[in-house]
């Protein structure tokens, strides 16, 4: 077929209550080609896109049983009544007719005497898995050599020999309201989580930082910066109540789209349809897993109504949380989501880790006398309504042995933790801080080895390793590490922390106050970096800049909370031990978190001979 401008074609009027597809990226999913190609088959060969002008601004929609008519009239007729199956470079033919009959007979359950699955909840809609995918997953199903024949070698061959790999990518927002990002980058978060939970001993799913990180990177650079096997990609467009997600699951190794589907519907089905996406990338990746891998029904979530604004609430909270830059935001987020569903699991978890953050260093802007109950509270109350949130069981473990300072009940609560989320990196984080305690800092290192296998990229991540060299005295691998997070995240202040800190302690005391004066900076006179600054200026003999930091701390905790910590530190550097130990038993009656690191943190060797701190040891059951 010649062809032609498109101007010189006329389309037919469209198809009466069948679905839209609603952008270049959906069409381009459906056929199973790059967006380019697409646009190009339209302007040249007459794919029937049309357009919707609204002023100046214009989208483009399309009718999946136009294109497919349209592709239909363009394959060679089969020679000797055979059907011809495959083109002539080996790949399946993007699509066949997905006819109006077709359609009528999936909504009664069969297409050729096949079951098919229950149709969804009425509020939600699924995009017709069309009929070449079907073929496509029966014949992989009974022959695994499938991918083998064709091609010659097998493309999941390195995923064979281990776990398989998934990135989520970040869902585009397409609301056209940049305020409603949050919602696009909760929902991903959400969809990692939930991927996550399928089967942690095969599937390694990649956490919510390396995802954003890697949004701009093409798919083939992801198989090998990440070792990722799929890529799953989403855009969410919502409307009030009103939201339309499309996902389409990505094989790395040659980009071919797997599986795409869409979701239009009410927010209160909005768990349904992370548990449908869950389940069905569970069934697309299948053939590549060992049998019995995934379990028999794939995602393992029991979905529920939500109500709507508590979900927006929910996603909010969770926004805030990951930045880790306004826990209060998010403090006040999760809490408006309990209140409009007080039956909000997930939500009274996402309380308890704010809480929980926000009453430790260092991001202690609340007392931990008055933060630390609450999230236990918020932790055990999430777990009346599911047990099986490993998120909550996290904070239980952090609570007990942050603030209780039980460590036997916090190795109990993490391993329930890591058991019921092995690919969740905060509770890795938590175990290896809580392995940094207990002196087992080869432990330590290997847990922090399993948070950055899902979240390889994350600054807190990679800060926490410096901060387990320097625990460990390996003061020159601390500052490798650190300056490699600060060449990648200027501005990330922990980082500063450690850096200082290894230089402080092999006496290179100019370059730890630099290190310390750039982490004052960006982090806005925090009172940590404050303390460790006055400190590293005592141990260098300037007390009167040390007394000055003194007086800094005592101005900032006229009008925020300041822990006693900070003070303790900068009069140990003055070498007033009375005076520090005066200060550490304020930080002991505040229930300062970060007590329990004094067994192993080497600022604290000063101390270690006097009889107050021995005591103090064992108060809080230290070896």
């Amino acid at each position: 077929m010649a062809d032609f401008p498109l101007g010189e074609r006329q389309i037919p009027d469209p198809p009466t209550d069948e679905p839209r597809l609603e952008s270049w990226g959906e069409i381009a999913a459906y056929l199973r080609r790059e967006i380019r190609t697409v646009q190009r088959w339209e302007k040249y060969q007459g794919l029937p896109v049309r357009r919707l002008l609204i002023g100046k601004l214009g989208s483009v929609y399309a009718y999946r049983s136009e294109l497919d008519k349209w592709y239909r009239e363009r394959q060679p007729q089969p020679e000797n009544g055979e059907e011809d199956t495959e083109k002539g470079n080996g790949e399946v033919a993007a699509h066949v007719t997905v006819s109006t009959e077709v359609d009528k007979q999936k909504s009664h359950g069969q297409v050729d005497g096949g079951e098919l699955p229950p149709p969804p909840a009425p509020r939600i809609t699924r995009l017709r898995i069309t009929i070449t995918l079907l073929m496509l997953l029966i014949v992989a199903a009974v022959t695994p050599a499938f991918y083998f024949l064709r091609s010659g070698r097998s493309p999941l061959r390195s995923a064979r020999a281990g776990k398989i790999r998934l990135v989520v990518l970040p869902f585009a927002n397409l609301s056209g309201d940049p305020q409603q990002d949050y919602f696009s980058a909760g929902l991903t978060d959400e969809m990692i989580t939930q991927l996550g939970r399928l089967d942690p001993e095969r599937l390694g799913v990649i956490a919510a930082e390396t995802s954003k990180a890697s949004a701009s990177k093409p798919i083939a650079e992801l198989g090998r910066t990440l070792d990722v096997q799929y890529a799953l990609e989403g855009s969410v467009r919502r409307g009030g109540n009103d939201v339309r997600i499309n996902v389409q699951l990505i094989q790395v190794s040659d980009q071919t789209h797997v599986w795409a589907n869409s979701y239009t519907g009410d927010l209160r089905d909005i768990l349904s349809v992370q548990d449908e996406v869950a389940a069905a990338v569970a069934s697309q990746i299948r053939v590549a897993l060992p049998v019995g891998a995934l379990g028999v029904n794939g995602a393992k979530g029991t979905a529920r109504a939500v109500n709507p604004e508590a979900y927006d609430a929910y996603l909010r909270g969770r926004f805030y949380w990951t930045n880790r830059g306004d826990l209060h935001n998010s403090i006040e987020a999760y809490l408006q989501a309990v209140e409009k569903d007080p039956s909000y699991a997930l939500a009274y978890a996402g309380l308890a880790s704010a809480y929980a953050l926000l009453g430790q260093v260092p991001y202690d802007d609340m007392s931990p006398i008055e933060a630390k109950p609450k999230a236990r509270e918020a932790a055990e109350h999430a777990l009346q309504l599911d047990p099986q949130l490993g998120e909550a069981h996290a904070v239980l473990a952090n609570v007990s042995f942050s603030y209780d300072w039980n460590f036997e009940a916090a190795e109990r609560e993490f391993q329930r933790a890591l058991t019921l989320g092995t690919n969740d990196p905060t509770a890795h984080q938590w175990y290896a801080h809580y392995c940094m305690v207990r002196n087992r800092l080869q432990q330590a290192h290997e847990e922090n080895s399993r948070t950055l296998a899902v979240d390889p990229v994350s600054p807190l991540f990679n800060t926490v390793r410096a901060e387990i060299y320097y625990n460990a005295r390996q003061y020159d691998e601390a500052a490798a590490q650190a300056r490699r997070v600060i060449d990648q995240y200027p501005t990330y202040w922990l980082a500063y922390i450690w850096l200082g800190s290894a230089y402080r302690e092999k006496k290179m005391y100019m370059d730890a106050l630099e290190q310390f004066s750039k982490g004052l900076k960006v982090s806005g006179d925090h009172p940590a970096m404050i303390a460790l600054y006055g400190h590293a200026l005592a141990l260098s003999g300037d007390t009167a800049g040390a007394r000055r930091a003194l007086a800094d701390l005592q101005r900032l905790a006229k009008s925020r909370y300041v822990s006693a910590l900070y003070f303790a530190g900068v009069y140990t550097g003055l070498g007033e031990k009375s005076t520090a130990l005066d200060w550490l038993d304020k930080a002991y009656k505040e229930r300062n978190d970060r007590l329990v690191y004094l067994n192993v943190d080497p600022m604290a060797d000063p101390l270690r001979s006097e009889p107050r701190f021995q005591d103090l040891l064992k108060r809080l059951h230290l070896p």
